[in-house]
């Protein structure tokens, strides 16, 4: 059920260069939409759109059904968390989750009530008389989704709010926020540059690449059929070739478009059959190794399990699963 509408919205920061190109995105009601994309791409631009914080030179964003485009920030009643959480250092945790609440004039006894409810809800109801520079990361992050929670928004905005985390903390997160998320049935739009924190987290997906959006679908499709080479590239594939190398991997020849595989699709065995090849770098990825291979039809990217490893410089021959290679075109 569409619940909010960006509609041909343009951004200039000089008035020369746009920064998003008429861009389109609906926003489904209860979802948790994640825009995705490389540096520079718009999505943090296109989230400030939606908070208010970035004036438009053209466009609208409808929510609910109502014009949001010249409403202020403080009167869309947006939840907003930023990578920096930018929690009060001199308030309790108690106070800073109620300070939305003090400004709305919410009565005291139903403020501690929703401030109680909201920090039982995030975990950190133990909490509550701590000041933030006595919590870890990841409980100011809890804080901060609270105070973002705690004022019922019609929207919650997440602004890379993962990013100042450590890797385990950060799979820890995403799990809490998207328990979080779907226990409240909030809308959701979440801004990331990292895939697998993207894909583990959401509904659907907005792939941004130069202020547009190229593909928006949910994360198995993007993951398994992604729309053009730039999507193909973000979501893990490193090895593209025209159909003509797909038929010398020893797969079915379908058209001619250009087709991609990812690199632990590709097997690889020293002298065996398939397009023949040379190891030029091999590097240690933990449980794998993955292998730069010199073929006469250019570079190969690989990454096997296989024990004991291949060494460098020894010959060898790649070949793909059918099922496996991307079409992209086609």
């Amino acid at each position: 059920m569409s619940y909010g509408l960006l509609k041909d919205i343009c951004v200039s920061y000089d008035k020369k260069n746009m920064v998003l190109k008429n861009l389109n995105l609906e926003i489904r009601k209860g979802e948790l939409l994640s825009l995705l994309g490389p540096s520079g791409c718009g999505k943090t631009t296109t989230l400030r759109v939606i908070a208010g914080l970035m004036p438009t030179v053209g466009g609208s964003f409808l929510l609910d059904g109502q014009e949001m485009t010249g409403v202020p920030v403080h009167a869309r009643s947006f939840g907003m968390v930023f990578q920096s959480y930018a929690l009060f250092p001199h308030l309790s945790v108690r106070d800073n989750i109620a300070f939305g609440l003090r400004l709305r004039k919410v009565g005291k006894e139903e403020m501690q009530r929703r401030v109680e409810e909201m920090a039982r809800i995030c975990g950190i109801d133990s909490f509550l008389d701590r000041v933030p520079r006595n919590l870890s990361g990841g409980q100011r992050q809890r804080v901060a989704l609270a105070r973002a929670l705690v004022i019922q928004p019609k929207l919650l905005l997440l602004d890379e709010p993962l990013s100042n985390l450590d890797a385990q903390l950060r799979i820890q997160m995403r799990t809490v926020i998207k328990r979080i998320q779907r226990e409240l049935g909030i809308t959701t739009v979440f801004v990331t540059h990292d895939q697998e924190e993207c894909f583990s987290i959401s509904d659907r997906v907005a792939v941004m690449d130069k202020g547009k959006i190229v593909q928006c679908d949910t994360p198995e499709t993007i993951y398994h059929h992604p729309a053009d080479e730039m999507v193909a590239r973000f979501v893990g594939f490193k090895n593209f070739y025209p159909a003509s190398v797909y038929r010398e991997l020893g797969a079915r020849l379908q058209g001619e478009a250009l087709s991609c595989t990812r690199p632990q699709d590709i097997s690889i065995s020293q002298g065996g059959a398939g397009l023949e090849g040379k190891i030029d770098v091999r590097t240690y990825l933990g449980n794998s190794y993955q292998y730069e291979v010199a073929t006469r039809l250019g570079a190969f990217t690989v990454v096997s399990t296989q024990e004991p490893p291949l060494a460098v410089d020894a010959p060898v021959g790649l070949s793909v699963n059918d099922e496996k290679v991307v079409c992209l075109g086609a």
